[in-house]
């Protein structure tokens, strides 16, 4: 376990700018005063907890150290409660935080470094009046009759900070691995272990790929699950679903710090970004091979790694400056890399075909984005989609139904764990079929052969599902297998389906897409 001092010495290595504020050398005389008159371990990690919330106040502030006014520490407490995750501002968690700056203060009174210590001193005695907290709520805002301290309040960050935040990450990550564990989120996993492992059938499945895929899922396939996957009953990924789940429940009776994390890595997103320089402060200039975004990141790059024309892919979230803790390089010189924006941007106007032909890039890869790491990892793939693009460039998805049919497609498809988004897509190619055909769902008899004609029609347009019509038959109560080919017969000519159709497309088509050479 580290010491304090270590703590001390990568809060400042990891920028210098820390000792414009308060000089490393100031902080670690003070601890060691600390320790000389006899502080605990635990009492020397709250000191320097309190001393790096007072840090990034003043560098987010503009104020000056030894420039401290009690109206300041005031605004302080407040800025901090309001930005500073897990800091919640209670009458005991006040006066740690103002006893440790006041302690800090009188130390460097005394090594001259400022003339006056009274400030913290002070603004105690206005916070803190009988022992209650006073001013400022535990939330940081001014209670009322107080306005007159509100003049020079330090706006709020666009994110909040957290202190400790890989462990804290870590920590979190593992609780929700043991939570997704449980055997009732089994089939989803296992879904998802398919999914991701579909590069295994698109290089060929011999012994290198094999060990490729072993690799490629120990590292990244929990990233995959939690931030890209969808699940199936529902069509969320698991990290939302953990937030919505907990929410309401486990956060109310644990430290906000958890929600805080989870609501930040809820942003996340699945980017592919190029390397272009690096700072002097250690950070390297990234930018999104697709939107043309820029990005200054730390990165866990080896110095020795020759980084001209690799392509990363990773989580990028806190407000587009940190990364997840794996990251993924692939290696796409010059006509390798074009070759893959082509792909990539085929692939994209295929699944554009669904919103009326306009996707963003970062909508495309939230919807398909195994399919997106796979592409770049293959030499010898062409995806052209031109025709079939300008074959349904006018398509306007029909408004959704909710009559018999669309409920009993969903009862049917979903007994046999279909996802969620396969059935909103079959549901779609019923409400489309209701349009082209000019037919009253109102009039529909015998929705279950309807149903059942629906998705075989949809299976059959997907091509990557092996349903022969028997199947989907005794799927949906046993109907008659000929009643079925008789309607998906009426279907396939209404709305003239095609197999991999753009119009009902999911993540398992395009894969099957690439298989076509």
């Amino acid at each position: 376990m580290e010491n304090v001092f270590d703590l001390v010495n990568d809060f400042y290595s990891q920028d210098g700018e820390w000792n414009s504020v308060l000089r490393q050398s100031y902080v670690e005389n003070f601890l060691r005063t600390k320790l000389w008159q006899g502080a605990s371990e635990d009492e020397l990690f709250d000191a320097w907890e309190n001393i790096t919330i007072f840090c990034i106040y003043l560098g987010n502030s503009g104020n000056f150290l030894g420039d401290m006014t009690k109206d300041d520490f005031i605004d302080c407490l407040s800025w901090c409660a309001r930005n500073v995750s897990g800091f919640e501002l209670t009458a005991s968690r006040a006066k740690a935080f103002l006893h440790t700056i006041g302690d800090l203060y009188t130390h460097l009174q005394r090594k001259r470094v400022i003339t006056s210590d009274k400030a913290p001193k002070e603004a105690e005695k206005v916070l803190l009046a009988d022992k209650q907290l006073r001013i400022l709520d535990q939330d940081g805002s001014l209670l009322p009759g107080y306005e007159q301290y509100g003049i020079c309040l330090t706006p709020d960050l666009s994110a909040k900070i957290f202190l400790n935040i890989g462990e804290r990450i870590d920590a979190l990550m593992q609780y929700m691995y043991v939570f997704f564990s449980d055997k009732k989120y089994q089939q989803d996993l296992e879904r998802a272990n398919f999914i991701f492992s579909y590069i295994k059938i698109l290089l060929g499945g011999d012994a290198q790929s094999e060990q490729f895929i072993k690799e490629e899922i120990s590292k990244n396939f929990w990233n995959y699950f939690f931030f890209e996957y969808r699940m199936i009953e529902n069509d969320k990924t698991p990290i939302q679903y953990f937030y919505d789940v907990f929410s309401e429940t486990d956060f109310k009776q644990r430290d906000k710090v958890n929600k805080d994390i989870l609501y930040e890595l809820l942003q996340t997103e699945f980017v592919f970004f190029t390397v272009k320089s690096k700072t002097e402060e250690g950070l390297y200039s990234c930018v999104n091979v697709f939107t043309k975004e820029d990005y200054l990141l730390l990165l866990p790059l080896d110095e020795t790694l020759d980084i001209k024309n690799m392509v990363f892919a990773a989580h990028i979230f806190y407000n587009q400056s940190m990364i997840m803790d794996c990251m993924q390089g692939m290696y796409l010189p010059g006509r390798s890399l074009t070759h893959f924006m082509q792909n990539m941007q085929q692939a994209k106007s295929l699944a554009a075909v669904r919103c009326g032909g306009e996707l963003s890039w970062s909508d495309f890869i939230k919807r398909f984005p195994v399919f997106s790491r796979h592409l770049a990892m293959l030499k010898d793939v062409f995806i052209s989609s031109q025709d079939i693009v300008d074959l349904y460039k006018n398509y306007q998805p029909a408004p959704l139904l909710d009559d018999a049919v669309a409920q009993k497609i969903a009862a049917f498809m979903r007994k046999y764990s279909f996802s969620f988004y396969d059935i909103t897509l079959a549901q779609q190619m019923w409400s489309d079929y209701l349009v082209s055909s000019q037919k009253d769902a109102a009039g529909i008899l015998m929705p279950e052969n309807w149903a059942a004609g629906v998705i075989y029609a949809f299976v059959q347009t997907i091509g990557a599902y092996l349903y022969k019509p028997q199947q989907i038959a005794l799927m949906c109560g046993g109907v008659s297998p000929q009643e079925l080919l008789r309607i998906y017969e009426d279907l396939n000519k209404k709305l003239c389906l095609t197999v991999h159709d753009p119009r009902y497309l999911n993540e398992e088509s395009l894969f099957f897409l690439l298989l076509i050479k």
